[in-house]
């Protein structure tokens, strides 16, 4: 692999169709004359004021996953890749333009993470990538997101309380920030040259700080935000240079600021923005927020901000933050009001919004209110238009990343005395018939979830963990540091294609059992040639850990190609929850029983838990999360039970989306955890001593929610550990007392480097630092799905070698 900057763009030269939107165009037809697009801008100019925070950057066919997976098998060229992007970015403009958007971001698209692309742009590459402090390149770039063959990938953890990951940034007192990447720039220039002008976005300087994690060997105490004056330079170069190439507006985006702060960390904010305020002279400035209320101290501190000539709010999860606005909103600036949800992906109820746009109207002034998304529709799926099979009910009342461009726009239309009739009367009645259609509810589901409130103390096992792992042990009979997997193997070519072919029923159901069985059996005889304790049967049948189980419940829809991006190429098309939720039939017993015939070692029934298949999916937004979360919940544990009946004796119930879902404020995360951990145990509260109860949690601080996670009563649990650098473990250095099974991943499956057996074995020997040896089981990270065979081989055998070398020490010990 070439060392290629990721930023320099090769010419327009590639073929390829795009589709975007409602255009369909050549990537040599894409080109629309500067004039055009300049007359575009004027008539947006005077017709309205609408503001997109961020947009999705995947594709409406997800070509930019493709291209970046051809580029690291080695089969395609920087260059392509580079070009896919291009068409990409500029399609993306165009199709803000022709809706009429005012403020167009620039520099949100990135070839993995945007907190990734800041640390390239700082420099702040850890030293183990051996980076020359050149311009940086693919090399570099991809080796700090994805490891190489000779060392790791940096910590990959959620952004805020999203499905998105971002790389968390490594930093200490002797990092040298230095500017390393020109991307910010360059994409301005990119856009420019098409005849649109936009608002290049940041990541601000006090979020980085505050989103990064002390480097390796750093002192934990370590304070982050010492570092601003170091950081504050580059920043000031980047903003130059934008302003040199004709900038008008930038965006910071600094979302820390919704989150429960101290006095100095706000502090910082305003030091910073007075450092940066000569720099700022001369551009208008948006400091935006999301994705939940702003902290009556931080609006203050927000709105006094030196060089910022507006503020970006999220009205739809922050509807608290109203009550600041009209409690006082500095004179001057510019409110960016975010009534357009970024994170679900239904439509809007404009009459509802325009309302509330009228009242800030009032407070602001016309000239100063814009008409903008909650957040970056990032978290949404791409176009509704890709969209032939839901049916055209539901369609009409969901609305994706380009319709939602669309509202924007007629809302800012509609503030400007513009208003579609036509659009809005259509709005309405989508509304209506959603409220109104007899298949959102079911009078039985509701009465079932009614009778689960306040009825928490009846949905707990009998017997205390302890006492389970005994009787467990005695059935099972496993060896100390017992092996297993998450649930997923790789699935190939051919799997992926006979799921496709049954689905479209182009094969019988015959000849897709045969398939999948044989499939099954190589897993089961794999994990058995490598001495694997407890199996998985691979999970080839499932397209994705959500929607599967979502395509066996009633109240979900599916989209064909409603794909968001998770973590870099990694894509999910997560269901659409419009209604009461409940299991018309058994959704997994056959496959987990007939996998159980395969062998005589205990094998795992694999089910996703309610939690994780709530904040997974886009969901009704009519009633409380948590009601629908107990409505999953009681169609979860039906499914136990009958695996229970099947014989099978260990179930795996993954929850790892659990931490995920905690409220940002802390003020209402005692409330989530309560309803989270309730679903939980209610989906196995009336099953067998000797059943043995798994769950798994991936990409997630799990420090501050621990007694939550043991209060959820399973009798083991697979924690991801190993990007974290053994974070997890400080809980149990620091005395938190943990009786049931525990893994704490020993490698990284998200990346494709092969650990030792050495170096694995080092691994469960920290962890046997702070656990006993009876509680601790030996498995990876995560799932394999995504992995090559060729790399969870060699991976799964060096595991099993660790945990037997382990084994033999101990025994030797005693």
């Amino acid at each position: 692999m070439s060392q290629v900057s990721p930023y320099k763009l090769a010419p327009f030269t590639s073929p390829r169709f795009m589709s975007v939107g409602s255009l369909s165009i050549s990537s040599s037809a894409q080109r629309l004359s500067v004039a055009r697009f300049s007359s575009l801008r004027r008539a947006s100019l005077r017709a309205m004021t609408s503001h997109i925070v961020g947009y999705p950057r995947m594709g409406p066919k997800r070509e930019l996953k493709f291209a970046l997976e051809s580029f690291w098998d080695g089969k395609s060229s920087a260059e392509e890749l580079q070009n896919v992007a291009a068409d990409l970015r500029s399609s993306i403009w165009k199709q803000m333009a022709e809706a009429g958007i005012k403020y167009i971001p620039s520099n949100t698209f990135s070839y993995y993470d945007q907190v990734l692309d800041t640390t390239a742009m700082l420099g702040a590459v850890p030293a183990r990538y051996g980076w020359n402090g050149n311009e940086i390149g693919f090399d570099t770039y991809f080796s700090m997101a994805r490891g190489n063959a000779s060392v790791p990938a940096m910590e990959m953890t959620k952004w805020f309380d999203t499905n998105y990951h971002f790389i968390v940034p490594e930093l200490g007192p002797d990092v040298n920030f230095c500017y390393a990447s020109h991307k910010a720039v360059d994409e301005y220039k990119e856009a420019k040259a098409l005849g649109i002008d936009t608002v290049p976005v940041l990541i601000g300087p006090v979020s980085y700080l505050l989103l990064s994690k002390p480097a390796k060997g750093v002192e934990k105490s370590f304070s982050l935000l010492s570092l601003v004056d170091k950081l504050l330079p580059i920043y000031k170069k980047v903003v130059s240079e934008l302003k040199g190439a004709g900038a008008t507006w930038i965006q910071f985006d600094e979302p820390t600021l919704v989150m429960d702060l101290e006095p100095h960390q706000l502090h910082a904010f305003t030091e910073a923005y007075s450092e940066l305020e000569s720099s700022l002279s001369g551009l208008n400035v948006l400091i935006e927020t999301y994705f939940a209320d702003v902290p009556a101290e931080a609006f203050k501190t927000l709105t006094s901000l030196k060089g910022a000539t507006g503020f970006g709010f999220d009205l739809v999860r922050g509807t608290r933050t109203l009550e600041l606005i009209k409690g006082g909103f500095p004179s001057g600036k510019h409110l960016f009001a975010g009534v357009v949800d970024g994170r679900n992906i239904w439509a809007n109820d404009l009459a509802s919004s325009l309302g509330t746009l009228q009242t800030l109207e009032g407070i602001v002034g016309k000239d100063k209110l814009v008409i903008s998304t909650s957040c970056s529709l990032l978290h949404t799926a791409v176009d509704l238009v890709n969209e032939t099979k839901l049916d055209n009910e539901i369609k009409s009342w969901l609305a994706f990343a380009a319709q939602k461009i669309v509202e924007v726009n007629a809302l800012a239309k509609a503030l400007a005395g513009q208003k579609d009739e036509s659009f809005f009367s259509s709005n309405a009645k989508a509304q209506a018939s959603k409220k109104s259609s007899p298949r959102v509810t079911n009078e039985v589901v509701q009465k079932d979830t009614t009778a689960l409130k306040g009825s928490d103390s009846d949905h707990c096992r009998a017997t205390n963990v302890i006492d389970r792992l005994d009787a467990q042990q005695k059935h099972l009979n496993l060896p100390i540091l017992p092996t297993t997997t998450i649930g997923s193997f790789p699935q190939t070519m051919d799997v992926r294609r006979v799921r496709r072919e049954y689905k479209a029923k182009k094969i019988s159901e015959e000849d897709y059992v045969k398939v999948i069985k044989e499939e099954i059996q190589k897993v089961v005889k794999l994990q058995e040639e490598l001495d694997v304790d407890v199996l998985v049967h691979g999970e080839p049948e499932r397209n994705d850990m959500v929607e599967y189980f979502g395509e066996q419940l009633s109240g979900f829809a599916f989209s064909a190609n409603g794909w968001v991006q998770s973590y870099g190429s990694r894509c999910v098309k997560p269901p659409i929850i419009y209604g009461d939720v409940s299991r018309p039939k058994a959704m997994t017993v056959s496959w987990s029983s007939m996998a159980q015939s395969m062998t005589k070692r205990p094998m795992k029934g694999m089910l996703t838990g309610p939690v994780t298949i709530l904040n997974w999916s886009f969901v009704r937004n009519d009633q409380p999360r948590h009601e629908t979360c107990y409505q999953i919940a009681l169609a979860i544990k039906d499914e136990v039970e009958d695996l229970e009946k099947a014989g099978v004796t260990v179930i795996q119930i993954d929850e790892a989306a659990l931490r995920e879902g905690l409220p940002l404020r802390k003020s209402e995360q005692a409330f989530y955890l309560d309803w989270a951990v309730h679903s939980f145990r209610i989906t196995n509260c009336g099953i067998k001593d000797t059943t043995q109860i798994h769950t798994h949690m991936c990409y997630s601080n799990f420090n501050d929610i621990i007694h939550s996670i043991i209060d959820m009563d399973a009798d083991v649990i697979t924690i991801e550990n190993s990007r974290s650098d053994e974070k997890l473990l400080s809980v149990f250095r620091e005395g938190v007392k943990y009786g049931a099974g525990i893994g704490p991943g020993v490698y990284d499956i998200h990346s494709p480097r092969i650990p030792s057996t050495e170096e694995i074995a080092d691994r469960i020997n920290k962890m046997l630092q702070v656990l006993e040896s009876h509680i601790l089981w030996v498995n990876p990270d995560c799932g394999l799905k995504t992995r090559k065979y060729t790399e969870v081989k060699p991976a799964l055998s060096n595991m099993v070698a660790a945990a037997k070398l382990l084994r033999t020490q101990l025994a030797s010990a005693k």
